[in-house]
């Protein structure tokens, strides 16, 4: 049968005996051909190749950056051919496909899915030109995902980013910043984290953008301040603000894009891959990307 379904596994996820059982009886049925790329420039020169053989289907089995990684790949592609993208979750978290009741308990269930439901179109967000399916988190977690050693997370698994971040916690000040949505004017602000959300969940679990849809044509914002520094005037409000003498003050807006600048090197994260900088261009293209929803 001809293979018309590449699934990409990221190395650690493809020594699992249970991704082994559930591929190996439906791989022939579902003509599916499985690789481990070695690098993101290898990942990018299969999904090149499987599409000029005449692949239709694409499926990332890994957490939400291998899904990243895979679907950035399609992104650069997918003119040249129709394209579209399937997830099997095999991330600690699995937080994309957490959002559609899919926590990678039957493996099986997951990979039939992914072969073989119809595609429909999702949202796809960018920040300076590097998309992101899930969510867009900066600041204090972000650097703490970005900077934990990789030998400590090796040995302690997602262990290692508390005990680290308990280590930095006397680092996690506000950032002062200006935002800027829309094409609005720009409002100083200051900044102890923050979630640009495509779908809800992050984090391992944590619903950040509870109201995000993932076909809106629309970012949900949501921006920590600790220090109360947060002004009355910012054009937040379209979806609830929330507010804890504990936790700081939340303000949440809904955007299509947006302009952040920040007054020193500022850590974000976009779904699970790290980036530095000051300035983040972030923009929405709706419907960019056709999607197999993980779920029955």
């Amino acid at each position: 049968m001809a293979k018309h379904t590449l699934l990409i596994l990221n190395r650690k996820s493809a020594a699992r005996p249970d991704l082994r059982a559930a591929v190996r009886p439906i791989e022939k049925e579902l003509g599916i051909k499985v690789i481990i790329p070695w690098s993101g420039k290898d990942l990018r020169k299969s999904v090149r190749e499987a599409i000029n053989d005449g692949v239709t289907r694409i499926v990332a089995g890994g957490g939400d950056g291998t899904l990243n990684s895979v679907a950035a790949a399609v992104l650069r592609l997918r003119k040249k051919a129709p394209v579209s993208l399937g997830l099997v979750p095999l991330g600690t978290a699995n937080d994309f496909a957490r959002a559609f009741g899919d926590k990678g308990s039957d493996l099986s269930a997951s990979v039939r899915v992914a072969a073989t439901k119809a595609a429909e179109p999702i949202d796809v967000g960018y920040i300076n030109g590097k998309p992101f399916v899930n969510v867009a988190s900066g600041g204090f977690g972000a650097m703490i995902t970005a900077t934990t050693p990789k030998e400590m997370k090796k040995r302690l698994g997602g262990l290692a980013y508390t005990l680290f971040g308990l280590a930095k916690l006397s680092d996690a000040k506000s950032v002062p910043a200006q935002i800027s949505i829309d094409g609005g004017a720009p409002y100083k602000v200051s900044i102890s984290a923050l979630a640009i959300a495509n779908s809800r969940y992050a984090g391992g679990g944590f619903d950040v953008a509870p109201e995000a849809e993932i076909s809106d044509g629309l970012l949900d914002l949501s921006v920590l301040s600790t220090d109360r520094l947060m002004p009355e005037n910012l054009p937040f409000g379209r979806l609830p603000d929330i507010s804890d003498p504990k936790e700081g003050v939340v303000q949440r807006s809904r955007l299509k894009s947006m302009v952040l600048e920040t007054s020193q090197p500022f850590h974000m994260n976009l779904d699970g891959e790290p980036m530095v900088d000051q300035r983040f261009e972030v923009s929405i293209k709706p419907k960019a990307l056709n999607f197999v929803f993980p779920g029955a």
